[in-house]
């Protein structure tokens, strides 16, 4: 529907603005590539003209008749150009989609005489598809949301003064200012100041977290109240803020294996479609011609045919998946959880055993108690486990290189099911292949450059506190951008949502198409009725997958 621009967060070093850049060139280019293209005013313009055919049609007079068709045959003419680009695209790639099983079916019914439905069938292909582009385009709003995080100005200290400065020409191991109200624009480290920090937009956190001297701070979060003085660890475009972006186009560019096997469906579905259409165009009319049967002629079975392809456009199933997807994704982020592709969302719903790395994972790594080195266990821990044992995932297994009975301590306090200890990196990897092969699809959850194989090897690998470890966000197929063993339920519970919104719509959308196929052959619904039908069937599922934007965690 729109072409992507090739700037990206990592090129150049006007990391954060070239994106935002790409963002508005990306409109911009859908708007010249597609002159007439599905936009509100041209399908405003286009139903009210279909509306007006229609009800003219309807009037036993003539003159108001024709004008009723010269009206519909304005609105067929309005919205081809509409999707004029999709049609052109189909025949250029020679490749019969939906858009070539529309203008078959809206020229067929104007050659039978049918300006009427032939209008109100191409406006309501429209809306189907202005409705599409609707979803993609507030999906790609919520990326430029995070971007308007960055504040379009800081003020650095350079030679004992203040200087006001773009985020980009500030260099790593500078000094920035953070005053209170204002958003922190580069990732750092406090040298000066202590204040409450808001990072709900990062870390999905809802409360502040009191930081001062020494504490890292990162790049979107807003300062609540004391003066700041930060040594910056990052530029822009290495940010917290830029690889949360980064993460967030790279997870949506990504296809679940359901949503390539809908759209290779959708690639043998279309000439199916077409080919039933013409045997049902022809059969029946020659049989009654043979005299073998009497069940109407050439006229009657063309229009049903015509119907009938527009009954079974595709459009529901294709958007079902990724409208699903997207709106997961984007919820995911919201929540402080970034998932790298929809093929992640779906085999998290899947995962029936996690392990955890223990050090930094499921303790807060080692600290000074009582002038003695203790590894702390985090205090959410026991009520996650408990949290995930009552979403059904029932092994959850600690993987130590730590003594036995340190780590043996740790999980039974922390409620695993599970504990294996003195373990080399090596035999954390042969012991995630066991219970690979015990269990079907297991997670790792691990937080550094240590666990970075076993996150790898993981059927999901998920990155603890990713706003601090590269490594791990790498190897990782899912990032917690909070430092907090909250995201994985949160996890577990919005995969499941997706995949059940995914099996729902596609499942509604198959029985309301085989129920109006079945009556539009039989006669009994109009192609008009048809096309309603088959647009309310596109709109539910829409609406029904953007439910997830609003789902609770």
């Amino acid at each position: 529907m729109s072409s992507t621009c090739s700037n990206n967060v990592n090129n150049g070093s006007n990391g954060t603005n070239n994106e935002l850049d790409a963002c508005s060139c990306q409109s911009t280019q859908a708007q010249s590539k597609s002159l007439f293209g599905v936009r509100p005013l041209s399908l405003v313009i286009c139903a009210a003209l279909a509306l007006t055919g229609t009800v003219l049609h309807l009037i036993s007079n003539e003159v108001l008749e024709l004008t009723g068709a010269i009206l519909s045959g304005a609105a067929c003419l309005l919205g081809l150009l509409m999707i004029y680009p999709q049609i052109k695209g189909a025949a250029v790639n020679r490749r019969i989609d939906i858009s070539i099983l529309m203008l078959v079916a809206v020229v067929g019914a104007c050659l039978l005489g049918d300006f009427s439905e032939a209008g109100v069938v191409v406006t309501l292909f429209c809306f189907g598809e202005w409705l599409e582009g609707f979803a993609i385009d507030r999906n790609r709003r919520s990326i430029s949301k995070l971007l308007e995080l960055t504040p379009p100005t800081v003020e650095v200290i350079r030679l004992g003064e203040l200087a006001e400065v773009r985020p980009e020409e500030v260099a790593k191991g500078e000094i920035v200012i953070v005053k209170p109200g204002s958003r922190i624009a580069l990732d750092g480290i406090i040298v000066k100041g202590s204040s409450r920090i808001d990072e709900a937009a990062i870390t999905g956190e809802s409360l502040p977290i009191e930081k001062g001297v020494d504490a890292p701070v990162y790049s979107g979060a807003m300062n609540m109240s004391g003066f700041l003085e930060v040594c910056t660890t990052a530029t822009v475009e290495d940010s917290t803020l830029a690889r949360i972006v980064a993460l967030v186009k790279e997870s949506q560019a990504q296809k679940t294996p359901y949503e390539r096997f809908i759209n290779r469906f959708a690639r043998y579905y279309t000439p199916a479609v077409l080919v039933g259409a013409i045997l049902v165009a022809l059969v029946p009319p020659l049989l009654g011609l043979s005299g073998l049967v009497s069940w109407g002629g050439f006229d009657v079975w063309v229009y049903r045919a015509l119907a009938m392809m527009v009954v079974a456009c595709p459009c529901a199933l294709v958007i079902a998946t990724p409208v699903s997807v997207v709106c997961g994704l984007s919820r995911a982020a919201r929540a402080g959880v970034l998932v790298k592709g929809g093929a992640f969302l779906e085999l998290s719903a899947k995962v029936k055993a996690i392990a955890f790395d223990k050090t930094g994972t499921l303790t807060l790594g080692a600290g000074l108690n009582r002038s003695h080195l203790r590894d702390e266990l985090r205090p959410e821990a026991a009520a996650i486990m408990d949290e995930l044992r009552q979403l059904g995932i029932k092994h959850t297994i600690m993987l130590s290189g730590d003594r036995y009975e340190v780590a043996k301590e740790m999980a039974n306090r922390a409620h695993l099911s599970e504990c294996h200890a003195e373990l080399l990196p090596e035999d954390k990897l042969d012991l995630l292949r066991t219970l690979k092969q015990e269990y079907g699809t297991v997670a790792m959850v691990g937080d550094g450059i240590n666990d970075a194989p076993a996150l790898a090897l993981a059927d999901v690998g998920i990155a603890m506190g990713a706003l601090g470890t590269d490594t791990a966000v790498e190897a990782a197929d899912v990032a917690l951008m909070e430092d907090s063993l909250a995201g994985i339920p949160r996890l577990i519970k919005l995969s499941r949502k997706v995949l059940l919104t995914i099996y729902t719509t596609v499942g509604f959308a198959l029985a309301a198409k085989l129920v109006v196929l079945g009556l539009t052959i039989a006669g009994i619904t109009g192609m008009w009725m048809a096309i309603a039908a088959d647009t309310g069937v596109l709109i539910i599922v829409m609406l029904y997958g953007m439910r997830l934007l609003r789902t609770r965690l």
